[in-house]
């Protein structure tokens, strides 16, 4: 990572006007605005033809996007994939053109409903009688679309509409081809390589690998998304993007672990899609829709009812499996036997020795050696007592101290500038550091404190050469006019850096503390002159430091929602390593 002498981003201004209002190409008045997206707007408006009025929507291509030719591109090409796919399933293109002003718009489909994101229970997911019907539809327009050579590569559960009839059935429409890839396209011959495009989450090992998109692709998505329906969770849940192509190897919590009802061949078909080899995922969308769909639907008498139970009473389905039943120890009471006629002694009944147990003796007399037995197992519960008194008191001790120190938190995000070819991608985003970057691309860190502090920001990558290098990203000799502390409810920003190298990831340092710290203080003074660590002595009193501090827990909860993250902890100091994964293009 190195300094990228701080220049600002190029900004772009002039993006197409508010339409409100406005009536295109004479019949699509335009009545409100829906969303902004990365490259385009989206207008509810409504197609008043001579003899019928429908509502539509617009997508008008923004005023950046035009000046990159991959954008327009794809743009383009979003209106041959809707044009080629002729399905159902797929929302309608009805209409394409160009405003006065130069800019592209298309007129498609107004959809009824909400996504599938919106209908789905993040406890558990759907019903899966629901989940069999949807997902019979959505993976038989998927492979229509790969008939037709079409690719979606953004499948995610924002991207599928759904509504419920009256009668309870489903209507289901795939929407937003804008980056499909397109085989054999009449607009373009390729589309360009090296592209990372999609939903980080949904993406497949090799889309995350900047390698092409198959149909194979998009059924690893639908394999994700599946995965949610069912269970109400994704089936990775990585901190950066890097670690989850390493999850990706091997799914660590099968669906029936969370969903018990669900059958064997379900999860099946499920962790088929999720496989990580290409090859060993269905090669058909309709395929993986078929079975999955059949398994939801079996109607298993001897077991769904069972299974429902099991699912009740929070267990998986074999729990109550693995045990023998000649495991299970049997105790027989034996009758007394009746006294003699002459009246003598009755003679004590034989010992019940149980399986499994202590060699204890049940019976009217006890065996030799009982009563030291006894005694002995006495003297040993009395220590575990006091051992037991011991560790609590200790745990005790550390949760009240614990308790009392007060929590600590802060908010930080990047904010990310996408490069191509040396020039600026679009516009400026913010990003919690799960998104897979590029190497190129430029970035500032955002830190926002709640109290007076002091904030240390030093990153651990490598230099142009691959050499280890350590680069203090705050303070700096520009920014806070070289200080550590800062005052309550004070938000800081660093320069702009670059991501540098092959493929790897970035380490950057995050250290607060409630007072500023002299031996860091030293360090960072001493590597103002050009924002890196060189002295070797102060280099290993940097990686002590770190060393010492980094085993205090901390708490990292990222919303992507807000593009916000947010740590947590007690004590004075708090140390957390925050890792950016990067991809050389």
């Amino acid at each position: 990572m190195t300094d990228s002498k701080r220049q600002e981003a190029e900004t772009v201004t002039g993006g197409p006007p508010d339409l409100v209002g406005e009536t295109l190409d004479g019949r699509y008045y335009v009545e409100q605005k829906l969303s902004s997206g990365g490259i385009g707007d989206l207008y509810l408006a409504n197609d008043k033809p001579a003899l019928m009025s429908r509502r539509v929507v617009v997508k008008v291509l923004q005023e950046k996007a035009l000046k990159d030719e991959w954008l327009v591109t794809k743009f383009r090409q979003e209106v041959e994939a809707l044009t080629r796919i002729d399905d159902p399933g797929v929302v309608g293109l009805l209409d394409a053109g160009t405003l006065p002003n130069g800019h592209p718009y298309l007129v498609m489909q107004f959809v009824e409903g909400e996504n599938l994101r919106s209908v789905m229970r993040p406890d558990r997911g759907m019903d899966l009688d629901d989940v069999a019907e949807i997902w019979q539809q959505v993976t038989r327009t998927l492979s229509a679309a790969h008939d037709c050579e079409v690719i979606h590569r953004d499948l995610k559960p924002e991207n599928i509409m759904v509504r419920q009839r009256p009668d309870g059935s489903w209507q289901v429409k795939v929407i937003d081809f804008g980056i499909a890839r397109i085989r054999n396209s009449l607009v373009a011959p390729s589309t360009v390589t090296g592209k990372v495009a999609g939903t980080v989450s949904y993406m497949s090992p090799e889309q995350i690998e900047g390698r092409k998109a198959f149909a194979v692709s998009d059924i690893y998505s639908l394999g994700v998304i599946a995965y949610e329906l069912v269970t109400g969770r994704r089936p990775f849940n990585p901190e950066t993007t890097f670690q989850l192509s390493e999850l990706q190897k091997a799914v660590p919590v099968s669906p029936r672990a969370l969903r018990p009802a669900l059958s064997r061949a379900a999860e099946t078909a499920i962790l088929k899609a999720l496989a990580y080899r290409a090859a060993d995922r269905y090669q058909r969308a309709r395929e993986f829709g078929d079975d999955l769909a059949r398994a939801l639907r079996e109607d298993d008498e001897a077991t769904r009812p069972q299974a429902k139970h099991d699912e009740a009473a929070g267990r998986a389905p074999d729990d109550r499996a693995g045990l023998n039943q000649s495991d299970i120890p049997t105790i027989v009471n034996e009758p007394t036997p009746a006294p003699n006629a002459e009246g003598a002694k009755k003679e004590s009944a034989p010992p019940v020795i149980v399986p499994g147990s202590p060699d204890l003796a049940v019976g009217s007399e006890a065996l030799p050696g009982e009563n030291l037995r006894r005694r002995w197992f006495r003297l040993v519960g009395v220590l575990g007592a006091l051992l037991l008194l011991a560790v609590a008191g200790v745990v005790a001790w550390n949760v009240y101290f614990g308790l009392l120190a007060p929590e600590r938190s802060l908010t930080y995000w990047l904010t990310v500038q996408r490069m191509y070819d040396g020039k600026p991608l679009g516009e400026s985003f913010n990003a919690t550091g799960r998104d897979y970057f590029h190497t190129g691309d430029r970035f500032f860190l955002n830190v926002a404190v709640g109290e007076a502090g002091a904030l240390y920001l030093v990153s651990e990558g490598r230099d142009e050469r691959g050499a280890s290098e350590w680069n203090i990203l705050f303070p700096t000799r520009d920014n806070n006019q070289g200080l550590s502390a800062l005052a309550a409810r004070q938000n800081i920003k660093t320069g702009w850096y670059r991501f540098t190298g092959s493929t790897g990831v970035e380490q950057v340092w995050l250290i607060w503390s409630t007072q500023p710290i002299a031996e860091l203080d030293a360090i960072f003074r001493d590597a103002m002159a050009d924002g890196v660590v060189h002295d070797p002595g102060r280099l290993t009193q940097l990686q002590e430091f770190l060393k010492q501090h980094q085993a205090s827990p901390t708490e990292l909860i990222q919303d992507e929602n807000n593009e916000r993250a947010f740590l947590k902890g007690r004590g004075q100091v708090l140390v957390r390593r925050l890792d950016f994964s990067h991809k050389a293009n």
